[in-house]
């Protein structure tokens, strides 16, 4: 009995193994490649020899440009700027347009070099997703983005990877030219909360950096200021220049980058 019982196992073990080699056959069919295996898919590039494919260049760097123009649409919106402004709102142009520029890159490569590299960049995407402990989100898109790069020069195409590079150092340049910070404030009373937002706006505008908006609630007699710095000043500049400008003042004060 035992072994009739083993036979019988063992006979729908192979009948769905053959099932399953049926399906795989057929779903490889359907993508339009032949054979039993992966042998017949080519993802490699043409090597720095790429330079020559002009027609390629030029059509990456239409869809550079009609990304980044279709993004920003979206990012100035009308109605997004509408909005109110808050430090996280000052954040997503630039992940807006990293993550488009990540997006565009993908499909470019697999429709010219093969749909396999789109199962290789989902991959890695859940690597980063489950492996890796990034908080913040434009930390995220910045690994994804070199991750990308990685992957183009490990398929032979360095000339793409050092225009998707160029672009994207591009990018990031440009949006971080000016750096959005929120300072919160909170005093024993309203006369303390207006002395230091006297001194907050007077820090900001000698230095030369705009106040985006400033919430006020006076019932609780705290405040919080939203301000753009131009791209050259780091984090601890920043936060020496409240410093002394709230030294000696009744309140409370955090910064947030």
């Amino acid at each position: 009995m035992t072994a009739g019982l083993f036979r019988s196992l063992a006979a729908a073990v192979a009948l769905i193994g053959c099932a399953g080699g049926v399906a795989a056959q057929s779903g490889m069919e359907s993508l339009g490649v032949s054979g039993t295996g992966l042998e017949g898919i080519n993802v490699s590039g043409g090597g720095w020899s790429e330079w020559r494919n002009t027609d390629e260049l030029l059509l990456f760097l239409v869809d550079v440009v009609t990304t980044l123009l279709l993004t920003a649409a979206i990012v100035y919106h009308p109605v997004r700027r509408r909005l109110a402004v808050s430090l996280a709102s000052l954040r997503l142009p630039r992940l807006f347009f990293l993550y488009a520029l990540v997006g565009m890159t993908v499909g470019f490569l697999v429709v010219q070099h093969g749909y396999i590299i789109g199962f290789v960049l989902f991959g890695i995407g859940a690597l980063l997703r489950f492996r890796s402990k990034l908080d913040d989100p434009i930390d995220t898109v910045e690994m994804i983005l070199v991750s990308v790069l990685g992957l183009c020069v490990g398929l032979d195409l360095p000339i793409m990877a050092i225009l998707i590079g160029a672009v994207g150092w591009a990018v990031i340049w440009l949006s971080a030219r000016m750096t959005p910070g929120e300072i919160a404030l909170k005093a024993e009373d309203a006369a303390a909360l207006n002395d230091a937002l006297g001194r907050v706006t007077g820090a900001l505008q000698e230095r030369g950096w705009s106040i985006a908006a400033t919430y006020r609630l006076n019932k609780t007699s705290s405040a919080e200021v939203v301000f753009l710095t131009s791209g050259s000043d780091t984090e601890r500049d920043i936060e020496n220049v409240l410093d002394d400008a709230l030294s000696g003042a009744a309140v409370t004060w955090e910064v947030s980058f």
